[in-house]
């Protein structure tokens, strides 16, 4: 999968869409597919089981599949839309909401216990609300490499499109 379907990153002439949890899409629907499977498999060792612990696999197995009917609904499709005519960006999940302007954001590297990633948010509130617009990265060869087509070929088309200058830039 290359970083655009990766993303399923969007561009024309006067907006940049991108979704950053798309790329999850295909293990959450394989971690789906085995809840679905596991339930006839508690049903069908429900006479092995006493009552008990049949009841604690079967509220295991339903916070399994809302946890994951969740991801599926509300985070897999989140979409960040940069219009350039209005000089905005707005996140879309079932509604567009517009989350601040071209002159507001700043981007910034997050790290977190395990990796990093990069993210949007409003000037001197960065910290405190913050949008991710990538993966999360690693210090590994191939993590290296993807992080640099990610920066090449979605995040400096992005900055572009706000006239931020970009000194990385090859």
């Amino acid at each position: 999968m290359n970083v655009f379907d990766r993303y399923q990153f969007r561009e024309n002439g006067s907006e940049i869409s991108l979704m950053p949890n798309y790329n999850f899409l295909r293990t959450l629907v394989w971690w789906l597919v085995l809840g679905i499977v596991a339930a006839p498999v508690i049903y069908f060792c429900m006479d092995y089981m006493s009552r008990d612990n049949f009841l604690i696999a079967l509220i295991v197995w339903v916070l399994y599949m809302a946890y994951f009917v969740f991801d599926l609904i509300f985070r897999i499709p989140v979409k960040y839309i940069f219009y350039k005519s209005e000089k905005s960006i707005y996140r879309k999940n079932i509604i567009n909401k517009k989350i601040m302007n071209f002159d507001e954001m700043t981007y910034f590297v997050k790290d977190e216990s395990g990796g990093y990633c990069y993210a949007i948010g409003k000037k001197k509130k960065q910290f405190i609300k913050n949008y991710r617009v990538s993966n999360y990265f690693s210090n590994s060869k191939s993590s290296q490499k993807i992080e640099d087509e990610y920066l090449e070929n979605i995040l400096f088309p992005i900055l572009k499109l706000m006239g931020i200058a970009v000194e990385n830039e090859k």
